[in-house]
């Protein structure tokens, strides 16, 4: 039993050794709530932080460098092949995408292969290229095809992004990066994680969460279409029908 307790000493003690040695981050973004409205077209946000001392109080040493990921609400995708078929241009293979992020982007102080072990890009998945491979549920085609084609309809609508020099130091340790959001941005709850990184390791890391929401008639125009269909199906019909209406006798006059 005594060696048993010896080796939980050690162990915990070299847990605590471990813990001190790495950093501290203090992180935060400008705005906690994004609000769309009719005439929103996107929005740029802020994200900061600094680099705190160790927790048994050593302030930071050497030089650092900084990666954030953002992560919108995930979602389904289907990406589509089309051939010619007798003449006629229809669909062919396609591929399904469960659980992707909607919106993803990373940034980083300098290139991710020059701050990053190759083996810890790989683990945490940090590729735009490794969130399409994560989400591919099934394919009728090729795999790889399917992937490249998903990455490229996302970064044309701004969606997926790779910055290799978005972020700036403002001081050795004071860093901070600005996010923009595009018009069409999904709404939902997106998570900003930011990785400290140190001689290719991670050395300390944060996240927050921010909103991206609809406020105002806009909001109530989508809820109402989610909770309430029949209802909103009938109104809309009204308006049809009342807007066909008052411009039939506009046009008579």
């Amino acid at each position: 039993m005594t060696a048993v307790r010896i080796l939980l000493a050690l162990f915990a003690l070299l847990a605590m050794l471990t813990g001190a040695s790495a950093q501290s981050l203090v992180f935060g973004t400008s705005d906690p709530t994004i609000s769309i409205h009719s005439n929103f077209a996107g929005e740029t946000i802020t994200l900061f932080g600094n680099i705190e001392p160790s927790l048994d109080g050593t302030p930071p040493q050497g030089t650092f460098d900084v990666v954030f990921v953002i992560r919108g609400p995930v979602e389904e995708r289907v990406v589509r092949r089309k051939s010619r078929q007798f003449g006629i241009m229809l669909n062919a293979d396609h591929a399904l995408f469960s659980g992707l992020p909607s919106f993803y982007r990373v940034l980083s102080s300098r290139p991710l292969e020059t701050i990053l072990d190759p083996e810890v890009i790989a683990e945490r998945n940090l590729t735009v290229q490794a969130q399409a491979a994560l989400a591919l549920e099934e394919t009728t085609g090729n795999v790889a095809l399917f992937e490249n084609e998903l990455v490229r309809l996302m970064g044309e609508a701004n969606l997926y992004r790779t910055d290799e020099r978005g972020i700036s130091f403002l001081s050795p340790t004071f860093f901070s990066t600005r996010v923009i959001l595009p018009a069409h941005v999904p709404n939902g709850i997106f998570l900003a994680q930011a990785l400290v990184v140190q001689n290719g390791q991670v050395v300390a890391q944060g996240a927050q969460r921010f909103f991206v929401q609809k406020s105002g008639f806009e909001r109530f125009i989508g809820e109402a279409a989610v909770n309430q269909p029949l209802l909103y199906g009938i109104a809309t019909v009204l308006l049809a029908l009342v807007t066909g209406w008052l411009g039939g006798v506009l046009f008579r006059r």
